[in-house]
């Protein structure tokens, strides 16, 4: 059972392209399971990259797993850099974890959230597994693990302004690019003791921007950090929504 509920969890989290790189093009956001299957070596791939059977399935839809609540949620972040280099356990950018507080503040029987940190596994860059990063949570006495992926995708396109951007004043005030960034954010909430997926909350920003060439750089750092801040707020939501129902269940 172990292998068939770690696939099923690999397979929800597969959603996301790992990796953000300037182009030429806004380039899409593709399934990369190998990437970001939670999973190092290839054996390990090969295992939960098989094909499930139809009593394998039939099994999953058999089971009946409801959380032990009241517990606190364990959260933990999944990110890269953007050379699209191997997922990692990554560390809260500064506030979010906070807002993962006040966002799950009132849900019923969620009595807090723990992070769950580079240091508590000890995987450094390496992209920990699922098995690893449950019994982290578990350590930290939590029931409940929420796991997320960031996956973030920028474009840079000449538009019709840019024609006056051969005189020097074009540069500056001329708005011929037309700037292009998206954040994609995928998170599963797991029962610590079996594995199994008990919900799924989604978050997902594309804003768009003209300016000079000569501003191109500041204002991709801006698209991205306001398209990651809204794809957040968006995915905390969704979780809300998501424990919600899960307390509302357990009752």
């Amino acid at each position: 059972m172990r292998t068939i509920t770690t696939l099923t969890a690999m397979l929800a989290l597969a959603g996301a392209l790992v990796g953000c790189q300037a182009c030429s093009e806004m380039p899409a956001i593709t399934a990369n399971l190998a990437k970001a299957g939670l999973a190092h070596g290839p054996d390990q791939r090969r295992q939960l990259e098989k094909k499930l059977t139809d009593q394998d399935i039939s099994d999953l839809l058999d089971v009946r797993v409801q959380a032990k609540l009241p517990t606190s949620l364990a959260v933990a972040k999944v990110g890269c850099d953007y050379s699209g280099a191997q997922p990692h356990l990554a560390d809260f950018e500064p506030g979010e974890f906070d807002a993962w507080e006040k966002a799950l503040r009132g849900v019923p029987k969620i009595r807090g959230v723990q992070p769950v940190t580079p240091l508590a596994i000890g995987t450094g860059t390496r992209t920990p597994s699922l098995y690893e990063l449950r019994t982290a949570a578990a350590r930290l006495n939590c029931e409940l693990l929420l796991v997320y992926l960031q996956a973030d995708a920028s474009g840079d396109t000449a538009n019709d302004a840019a024609a006056l951007y051969w005189t020097i004043i074009g540069l500056w005030t001329a708005p011929g690019d037309t700037l292009e960034h998206r954040t994609l954010m995928q998170a599963v909430v797991l029962d610590c003791r079996t594995g199994m997926i008990l919900g799924t909350a989604v978050g997902d920003k594309q804003i768009k921007k003209d300016c000079p060439a000569a501003f191109v750089s500041k204002q991709h750092t801006e698209l991205a950090k306001q398209a990651t801040a809204e794809a957040l707020a968006q995915l905390q939501q969704s979780a809300t929504r998501a424990m919600t129902a899960l307390a509302t269940a357990a009752r």
